[in-house]
C-alpha cells in the first residue's frame, strides 16, 4: 500500500503527493482565519496536519506480517480514505470562519461526528487482534484518534466563544480567559498529537521493515 509509505495526516497516512494541495488550503487558511478564537484553533490544528508527514485475526497463531497486512486492509487504509474527507471538512471549516454561527454548527453536527466515526475504526478493531506489535500500534491509533476528537471538541467550544461574541465590540475578560484556556489545552493537544504520530510511524516502518 503505497500511502502508508507517505506522510501522516491527522489521523491516518497521506500520500506525498496530496500534501501541496494541503498546503494550498493552509495558505487559505491563514488568509480566511483573521483574530477569532475559533480561527486560531483550526490554523494550529491544520499547521501539525500539514507537518505531521483490524479485522480478527483467523488463528491465534497468525504472523505478525499476516496480521499486518490485515490491519493495513481494515484499518490504515480506511484511514487513509477518510484522512482526504477530513481533509476537505477541515478546509470548508476554514472557508466559513467569518460565519461564526455556522462555523459551529458544521463543527459540532459534521466534522466531531465524523472523527467519532473515524475512531470506532480502530475501536472496533482491537479486541480481535493477537500479535502484541499490531495491538500497540493500534492502541497508538486509538489514542491519536482521541486526542484529535479531543482538539476539535475544544475547537468546537472556542467557535461557541465566536457566536457569543459575534455582536460585541469587547468580549469580557472571563470569556478572554475561557478562549486563552482552551486554546493553551488545545496547543498541548497538538504536541501530544505529534508524540503519538511520531510513535506510530516508528512502528509502521518497523513493521513494514519485516514485510
Amino acid at each position: 500500500m503505497q500511502a502508508i509509505l507517505c506522510g501522516r495526516t491527522l489521523f491516518g497516512i497521506v500520500p506525498i503527493e496530496c500534501r501541496s494541495q494541503i498546503n494550498d488550503s493552509g495558505l487559505e487558511c491563514e488568509q480566511l482565519m483573521k483574530h477569532s478564537f475559533f480561527g486560531m484553533s483550526l490554523f494550529v490544528l491544520l499547521a501539525l496536519l500539514i507537518s505531521a508527514c483490524g479485522s480478527e485475526a483467523e488463528s491465534q497463531n497468525i504472523s505478525v506480517e499476516k496480521e499486518f497486512e490485515e490491519y493495513r486492509k481494515n484499518v490504515l487504509e480506511p484511514l487513509d480514505e477518510r484522512s482526504f474527507e477530513f481533509a476537505e471538512m477541515f478546509n470548508h471549516s476554514a472557508s466559513i470562519i467569518e460565519q461564526p454561527q455556522e462555523a459551529h454548527r458544521y463543527m459540532e453536527e459534521e466534522v466531531v461526528p465524523f472523527m467519532e466515526e473515524t475512531r470506532k475504526i480502530a475501536t472496533d478493531a482491537h479486541d480481535g487482534l493477537v500479535n502484541e506489535e499490531i495491538r500497540k500500534l493500534n492502541e497508538n491509533t486509538i489514542e491519536y484518534l482521541d486526542l484529535t476528537l479531543d482538539s476539535l471538541q475544544k475547537s468546537a467550544e472556542l467557535s461557541a466563544i465566536d457566536v457569543d461574541t459575534m455582536d460585541v465590540d469587547t468580549v469580557t475578560e472571563e470569556t478572554y480567559q475561557k478562549a486563552v484556556k482552551l486554546n493553551e489545552e488545545n496547543i498541548e493537544l497538538q504536541e501530544k498529537i505529534e508524540r503519538t504520530g511520531v510513535e506510530m510511524d516508528r512502528q509502521i516502518d518497523e513493521l513494514l521493515s519485516k514485510q
